[in-house]
């Protein structure tokens, strides 16, 4: 039968009549149902592919017993239950695909009968249980790919038997212990997939789906294999060294360690690894300087980022000898065509970033501690000779590099299709000459805040004309703006506050009507605020404060429509505040001493009109002043105690100030520089009610703002509930600040005194999932953003559960807990902070921390503490994203007490009224069969019995199923 044929129905059971059949191919068709049993009558059957389509049920046990079946092949369709046992080792079965099903249970092998089989590949079921070690008998196996499954347990040693394997992926699975040593026996291993991250193909997703954490370090005998080209194991828990005798014999083209814990220095020999074109050591613990003879120019992906690397970077020489550098899939992906057996692995697990179908080539050094003057940077020459086009980020920041800017540090950068550099929080001095931009007219990121920068902007900065990010904060820059900044039509972020420039705003700079945010505050501008930046209608962020600005606030900024923030506090300006169409706190004009007062409230005050003084209160404090200087004038003695008085409160404002000093905000790799105690308590005002934003049962939390304009939380712990040492306080929270999943909140620092704690997270602007669920009724929220928001929280706690080490059980997961974006995009908070709170407990049993209503029954009458009492509370929360209601509704009253939403959800599953449960709105639009799957997820999580309630992996791959 024909392959790739259009054919839709069921396999006739007519089928087993065919006993001369050799092949049946269906594949990519539109075929249902189960697989008729009758197919075990054909015994000819040499090749069956059924791959693509949409059968369901059992895998029929009568096919393991055709005796000349060489090629199995039903891939990405609907199987469920157990693979049939004594398939795998059948006498002539070559090849098996079974992946991209729902197949559970345990992998069973017939070892001694296993002998013939070359292809093995189950990726992406539900299979359990460990690896079998009877796989190791298989010793002709070239491809064995389990990625994707929830296999626990060690990689067994046995595997190391397999003489001929070439490809081994056992990424994204429940994998613990160390790595055999023994898989160094498999000499002609190309290919190793231990983790999988897919952080470059998903733009940084880093986290999805990944659970497999090893012991120890990875055996200097794999990664030596001569074989060897492409070795991925980000985010393994490995730590230990890197071996130190690569040999020029090294095949490695793609090497991925990072996120790990691997310590020494890059070693000499790697260079010898001259095919190598990929390489991630990112966030690791390496040190001592970058070998020489590393080829940094022949990578299209180089990353050291998040170490503390040292000295000088090596010069980027020449690289005409860089025939590796054209992107393409390994070879070791896609083996011989003889062996039919490429039309069954679809892409590599790795791959090089691209844009609009163009390569990037990315080197990151940022944040370490190389130094020296920079150096010219040549890249891609051999892509460019052959016709290729890419874009190139270099990224530089964070590091302690000096001197000045070299005019050509791209050398070759007008040749690319696009430039991205990153030269902040460094030591760069000297002046951004004409030339420099010039030189490089494909620039469209320049990154160079917190240098040493100085001189004035030329204007050759309007030939760069596809300049999108511009950002020169806290530098020395000095001189007029000019002109030509309002050339640069594509530009989105103009940000050049904390320097000595001065002059008049260039009123030119209207013209980018690309301008997302501009930063011109802390310098010396002088004049008006140009009437034509209200053309830049896009503005969101207009900083102008800690000027020397005068006159009046344009009244045409009230047609902004998406200005946010506009900060002019601290200049000379005069006149009315114009009417804003969005909120702006009015701290964001003091210092403005002509300035008619701040309005309470833009939308209740008139466009342009000032709020009257209130005269007697003024009144009042005159008369309060004039007495305070009579009473001083009236007597000697006031005016001594005065004085002294004075010297007292001087003197204990010095001693308070000695002790800010000595409080250190302790700070994590990606917290902003001017993250520090300070800063966080100036910026709330001392913890006030102002910048109140949230309470909990672990303490309060509070917005705060930075110099720097970065947005942080802080969450000011209750000390009342601390009860450990100071000392394992700190051990437990460095452990929680290691920790970095896409859907959780980021951990910038915290702070540990003798009479508070607090913590500093990233701040999120989309508010708490509780006020979401009680205001989506009125946005007409899709079934896909619920789906999204539910993937989010089931991924996060995935991540708790299986990847951290120790692995941590929320218990107190609720809707006030998860924080959104405005891209709904969903964030866990807390997590770890009931640990946190009890480290002096040393049992596994500890009093409830959640919240009634989210707390698993079990959990509740026993305080035990499990990771199926989170899967407990993330059905709750399910449920409430269902409904929109809540955990306690009041319409439960009715129902009598103890009547919650799992017991409501329960019964109108069980009388059949299931869409009742959902909003209106939500069910309308559906679609029906997603919605009413989403249920039973929810309802399968809330069971009361523990071992009937899914993982949290499960979760997250039912949530994908749907």
């Amino acid at each position: 039968m024909a392959a790739d044929s259009v054919l839709a129905g069921t396999l006739n059971p007519a089928i087993g009549n065919l006993t001369e059949l050799r092949v049946l191919s269906l594949v990519n068709n539109l075929m249902y149902g189960e697989i008729p049993r009758s197919v075990g009558k054909l015994q000819s059957l040499e090749v069956l592919e059924l791959q693509g389509n949409n059968f369901s049920g059992e895998i029929p046990k009568q096919i393991r017993s055709l005796r000349s079946l060489r090629l199995l092949n039903l891939s990405d369709n609907s199987f469920s239950g157990s693979i049939p046992s004594k398939l795998i080792g059948s006498t002539k079965l070559e090849a098996i695909d079974l992946s991209y099903n729902q197949l559970s249970g345990s992998i069973q092998v017939v070892g001694n009968r296993c002998g013939v089989l070359n292809h093995l590949r189950l990726s992406h079921n539900f299979l359990t249980d460990n690896i079998p070690a009877e796989i190791g008998q298989c010793r002709k196996l070239r491809t064995l790919l389990l990625d994707g499954n929830i296999l626990e347990g060690q990689i067994p040693a046995e595997i190391g038997q397999i003489s001929e394997l070439r490809i081994l992926d056992i990424s994204r699975n429940s994998l613990t212990d160390s790595i055999p040593k023994e898989l160094g026996n498999c000499r002609k291993l190309s290919q190793i997939v231990l983790t999988n991250l897919n952080a470059i193909n998903s733009d940084y997703d880093s986290l999805s789906g990944e659970f497999n954490a090893f012991n120890g370090g990875i055996p200097s005998e794999l990664l030596l294999l001569p074989s060897l080209q492409v070795f991925w194991a980000p985010r393994g828990n490995f730590n230990g060294k890197l071996p130190n005798n690569w040999s020029s014999s090294c095949s490695l083209r793609v090497l991925n360690l990072g996120q790990n814990y691997i310590t020494g220095t890059i070693p000499e020999s790697i260079g010898n690894c001259a095919n190598l074109t990929y390489l991630d050591l990112s966030s690791n613990k390496l040190q001592g300087n970058l070998p020489v003879r590393l080829r940094v120019s022949c990578m299209a992906y180089f990353n050291v980022s998040q170490n503390k690397i040292s000295g000088v970077l090596p010069r980027f020489e020449k690289d005409s000898f860089c025939m590796n550098m054209i992107p393409h899939e390994p070879a070791s992906r896609f083996l011989d065509d003889e062996d039919n057996w490429n039309s069954y692995i679809n892409s590599p697990v790795w791959d090089f970033p691209r844009l609009n179908d163009n390569l990037i080539i990315a080197h990151d050094f940022s944040w370490n501690r190389f130094s020296g003057s920079l150096t010219s940077f040549k890249v891609g020459e051999v892509l460019l000779a052959n016709g290729h086009k890419f874009s190139y980020k270099l990224l530089l920041n964070s590091n302690q590099f000096n001197g000045s800017l070299p005019i050509d540090l791209v050398s070759n950068c007008n040749d690319m299709t696009s430039v991205s550099v990153n030269l902040s929080s460094n030591l760069v001095s000297g002046e951004i000459s004409d030339a420099f931009f010039l030189h490089c007219r494909q620039m469209i990121e320049f990154e160079a805040a917190s240098n040493e920068l100085d001189n004035s902007i030329g204007p050759g900065i309007g030939d760069l004309q596809r300049l999108v990010h511009l950002n020169l904060r806290e530098n020395r820059l000095s001189g007029v703006l000019p002109d030509q900044l309002g050339n640069l039509q594509s530009l989105k972020w103009m940000l050049l506050g904390g320097n000595n420039l001065s002059g008049e705003i260039p009123s030119r700079l209207g013209r980018s009507t690309s301008l997302v945010s501009l930063d011109l505050s802390r310098n010396e501008f002088t004049g008006v605020i140009p009437e034509s930046l209200s053309y830049a209608s896009r503005l969101e962020i207009l900083l102008l404060d800690h000027n020397w600005l005068s006159g009046e606030i344009p009244a045409s900024f009230s047609a902004l429509s998406h200005l946010t923030k506009l900060d002019v506090s601290f200049n000379n300006l005069s006149g009315h505040i114009p009417h804003l169409q969005h909120m702006i706190d009015c701290i964001y004009f003091d210092g403005n001493k002509f300035l008619h007062p701040c309005p309470e409230s833009y939308s209740d005050s008139p466009a342009g009109l000032p709020v009257p003084l209130n005269v007697e209160k003024w009144k009042r404090q005159r008369k309060f002043m004039s007495m305070v200087i009579a009473v001083a004038a009236s007597s000697t003695l006031i005016c001594l105690l005065l004085m002294i008085a004075v010297i007292i409160i001087v003197k204990k404002r010095l001693d308070r100030q000695n002790r800010l000093k000595k409080r250190q905000v302790v700070t994590f790799s990606d917290a902003p520089s001017d993250l520090n105690y300070d800063n966080v308590v100036r910026a709330t005002e001392n913890f006030s009610l102002r910048y109140l934003i949230g309470t909990g049962g672990f303490g309060s939390t509070y917005k705060a703002e930075l110099p720097s304009g970065f947005l942080v939380a802080v969450k000011r712990l209750s000390i009342g509930r601390f009860q450990g040492g100071i000392q394992q306080f700190d051990a437990e929270i460095r452990t929680l600040g290691r920790i970095r999943h896409k859907n959780l909140v980021t951990l910038l620092g915290y702070y540990v005194g003798e009479a508070e704690m607090f913590l500093v997270y990233n701040y999120l602007s989309g508010g708490n999932l509780e006020t979401f669920i009680h205001e989506k009724s009125c946005k007409h929220v899709k079934h896909s953003v619920i789906h999204k928001i539910a993937l989010d929280i089931a991924r996060a706690l995935a991540y708790l559960h299986y990847s951290c080490d120790p692995r941590i059980v929320h218990r107190d997961i609720k809707p006030s807990n998860i924080l959104l974006d405005e891209d709904h995009n969903t964030f866990i908070s807390d997590f770890g902070l009931a640990r946190l709170l009890e480290v002096s407990e040393t049992h596994a049993t500890t009093d409830v921390a959640g919240t009634f209503g989210y707390v698993a029954p079990e959990y509740a009458t026993t305080c035990r503490v499990s990771d199926k009492a989170d899967v407990y509370s993330f059905g709750v929360v399910l449920l409430e994203l269902l409904s929109g209601k809540r955990s306690l509704d009041r319409s439960f009253s009715d129902f009598g007490n103890g009547f919650n939403i799992v017991t409501w959800a329960k019964m109108l599953i069980k009388e059949g009224r299931s869409s009742e449960l959902f909003t209106p709105e939500l069910w309308e639009m559906g679609p029906e069969e997603h919605l009413l799957g989403m249920l039973t997820l929810a309802s399968n999580c809330t069971v009361e019995i523990l071992a009937l309630r899914p993982s949290m992996k499960q979760v997250v791959e039912t949530l994908k199923q749907l």
